[in-house]
């Protein structure tokens, strides 16, 4: 995710308003006697007059943890859209009576309970067996009748409603287009050292959701005149009046879709991948920003690749969407705004860079925001300090970033909800984080601090990684020297690289 602030949120919108199995690469692909990931299959089939999502989904789980495990939680991401305080504050939202009245110039039949969103749990079924649960606080609690013990499996069926809210947030419908981004019961993550699973709510500030590489496999009816894009590979059939959808999904994190009848798309062959860019077949506008982003991503794919590792989905999709604010990043799929200006591509590089960063080495966002954030800024910049041939890159950066070397004195990455304020998860997470990075990278030099991301990429592909990780990856190839300063500098209060701050050009008299 690229973050905004509010202030620049409510700027947009006021001025904006007016307006069947198919394998994936190798690697991908499960590898031999490898069976442990969770494995989802979905059935369902969006109403579009009621702007809503039926579905069922079946989640086979094996206890991997290694001890008994009496209970089941699932986050209910949907949830979060029940009231605007637990929106999200990265997009947009009507939380003034003037934004609201804004809105309502463009859209004067929308009311403010149309903002809200909503799952609903039907029924919950365990080996073909009807059993009880509770459903709050965003999260599903299912109560074991016997413990699963460590190897056993277990089929999970529930069946659920999602109501899908008016707006601007990353799950959203408006103007015929349809973002379904964490819409569906997903396996939390346990912890075995404090024999709890995670329930942390999604937090309005930064990102926090957490879950387990997993298989997919959905199939979705939705009215014909559709297109529809998806992580993993899409197969349609029509049938009458409707289009039916199968999607295969392997060995990612989360999965979503997004669908209109107004899409079209440009598609690419780059490095080994096929890139799709989604579009408003309407607007000749969007056809041409779309073009102009598919040149920055036949750039930006080789140079990841070799900077980091392969990207290894047989496709990547960037997506023209409605939502408003801070474009979203899902694995092998990016959510951008709408293409309403030449900015309308300004985050597409740092998106398409969370496909290493969030898409194949996972994280924690809550406990380590800085992981993948911090992470997916530098490659940003490391992308364009190549391309600009340093004209636009680590420098440039460094120019504006005094304050943050000489004024924050914080600890870059810590728990979501030790940052004071959004503002300051912000500076440090999006504003010092990459800072630590480019601090590495004069440390050690090119050469070095590649073999470092690299390693780290190669330990932790298609895991979920933390700071301990990629420290051991800076201790093997750079030492232990290093590896502590690194540690400090991410860690610890008080990191002032004053060492980077540039000199300030003369100006002739």
């Amino acid at each position: 995710m690229k973050k905004w602030t509010n202030i620049a949120i409510a700027g947009s919108i006021l001025s904006s308003i007016t307006l069947s199995t198919i394998p994936l690469h190798a690697d991908a692909m499960e590898k031999p006697n490898q069976i442990d990931r969770p494995q989802y299959q979905i059935d369902a089939k969006l109403d579009q007059k009621q702007h809503r999502i039926q579905a069922s989904e079946t989640v086979s789980f094996k206890n991997k943890y290694g001890q008994n495990l009496n209970d089941l939680v699932f986050h209910l991401y949907p949830d979060s859209y029940n009231k605007l305080e637990t929106m999200s504050n990265m997009q947009a939202k009507p939380n003034t009576p003037e934004m609201l009245a804004e809105i309502k110039k463009k859209y004067p039949n929308v009311t403010e309970k149309d903002f809200l969103g909503d799952i609903e749990v039907k029924s919950v079924t365990i080996q073909g067996k009807k059993v009880s649960y509770t459903q709050e606080k965003q999260a599903l609690k299912i109560q074991l009748a016997t413990p699963l013990q460590p190897h056993q499996q277990i089929d999970v069926k529930i069946d659920f409603t999602v109501t899908i809210p008016f707006g601007f947030q990353r799950m959203n419908h408006r103007d015929g287009f349809y973002a379904l981004t964490k819409w569906y019961p997903i396996l939390s993550m346990y912890d075995p050292k404090v024999k709890k699973w995670d329930e942390n709510p999604y937090h309005p500030d930064g990102e926090s959701d957490y879950s387990d590489f997993s298989d997919y496999k959905m199939k979705l009816t939705v009215p014909k005149e559709m297109t529809v894009a998806a992580t993993g590979i899409e197969k349609e059939t029509i049938q009458q009046n409707e289009k039916i959808v199968q999607v295969d999904a392997p060995n990612v994190r989360e999965f979503v879709f997004f669908a209109s009848p107004h899409y079209t798309k440009e598609t690419r062959k780059i490095a080994g991948t096929t890139v799709n860019s989604y579009y408003d077949k309407r607007n000749p506008q969007s056809k041409e920003i779309s073009l102009t982003g598919l040149k920055s991503v036949e750039k930006a794919i080789p140079f990841f690749n070799q900077k980091f590792g392969q990207y290894d989905y047989p496709e990547f999709d960037i997506m023209e969407t409605r939502v408003m604010g801070a474009d979203m990043e899902y694995p092998t799929i990016i959510q951008m705004g709408e293409y309403s200006n030449e900015g309308a591509n300004m985050s597409l590089v740092h998106e398409l860079a969370h496909q290493w960063f969030y898409g194949m080495i996972g994280n924690n966002p809550y406990r380590d925001p800085a992981l993948d954030e911090s992470f997916t800024t530098f490659a940003d910049m490391y992308f364009h300090e190549y391309d600009t041939k340093g004209k636009y890159g680590f420098k440039t950066h460094l120019s504006y970033s005094e304050k943050a070397i000489k004024g924050m004195s914080g600890a870059i990455n810590r728990p979501l909800d030790q940052y004071p304020s959004s503002s300051d998860y912000n500076e440090y997470v999006y504003g010092k984080g990459y800072i630590a990075l480019i601090d590495l990278y004069y440390k050690v030099g090119e050469k070095k601090f590649d073999q470092i991301m690299k390693t780290y990429f190669a330990q932790n592909k298609f895991t979920n990684a933390t700071f301990a990780n990629f420290f051991e990856a800076v201790h093997k190839i750079a030492g232990k020297e290093v590896k502590d300063y690194m540690e400090k500098a991410f860690t610890k209060p008080g990191y002032h690289p004053t060492h980077l701050i540039q000199p300030k050009k003369e100006t002739k008299k």
